[in-house]
């Protein structure tokens, strides 16, 4: 055989695939190559393992991003608030303000506009920064729910507090109050000091209130 012979031959063995390594182990008679993954696809399992560390870390432990619960009730209560300016007639009345504080969904939607507009002053969870907390029993201006929708509705200027009628409309000011009702008793990261005056439960208000025509009538007819 010539030397050109030999180089074809060697060239030939080369260019056959080499059958990749038969493992030792096997399974029901099933034997297993040694065939590893493209470096490509390996690639990018490594890099995304090392994406989900500071992403868990960003969306679900540290408190810095928002996870997706929070995202999925920010949209929902955007949904209830552009809602809430189509109610119609909502009355700033006490069965209204507290009877839409005990609707789950549509605090969804004033938790949205107090978080966008009176976070800055109270908190986002209602304890208090400038402003007084609303998470307690103590008021300085409130002394049943309907004075909640005035003190929105006109703010106080000796106060700081702004007036919110020219920005939203009635239905949404009663929303706000309600959802403000709502945060009474809840519980605050870091609250304020109580300011104010002490003022009963709002349903020991209602029933107070609902007491005085009873009142006013007994005295009437003993009078008579």
């Amino acid at each position: 055989m010539t030397s050109r012979d030999a180089t074809t031959n060697t060239s030939a063995s080369t260019d056959v695939p080499q059958e990749p390594k038969l493992l030792d182990h096997d399974c029901d008679g099933i034997r297993e190559y040694d065939n590893p993954m493209p470096a490509w696809w390996t690639s990018i399992f490594w890099v995304s393992i090392f994406f989900a560390i500071p992403y868990f870390v960003f969306y679900h432990l540290g408190g810095v991003g928002t996870t997706m619960t929070d995202d999925y009730e920010t949209e929902v209560g955007a949904f209830y608030e552009m809602q809430a300016a189509k109610l119609g007639d909502l009355k700033p009345d006490e069965p209204t303000i507290l009877a839409l504080a005990s609707d789950s969904q549509k605090m969804l939607a004033g938790r949205n506009m107090f978080r966008a507009n009176c976070a800055t002053c109270h908190g986002p969870d209602g304890g208090g920064q400038t402003g007084p907390n609303l998470t307690d029993d103590h008021y300085i201006n409130i002394r049943k729910p309907e004075d909640i929708y005035r003190v929105v509705h006109d703010g106080v200027k000796s106060k700081g507090m702004p007036e919110w009628a020219s920005r939203f409309s009635e239905p949404q000011l009663v929303l706000l109050s309600a959802y403000v009702a709502s945060l009474r008793g809840s519980h605050a990261s870091a609250p304020r000091d109580p300011q104010g005056e002490r003022i009963a439960p709002w349903n020991a208000t209602a029933a107070a209130s609902a007491a005085q025509p009873t009142n006013a009538t007994t005295a009437s007819a003993a009078g008579q």
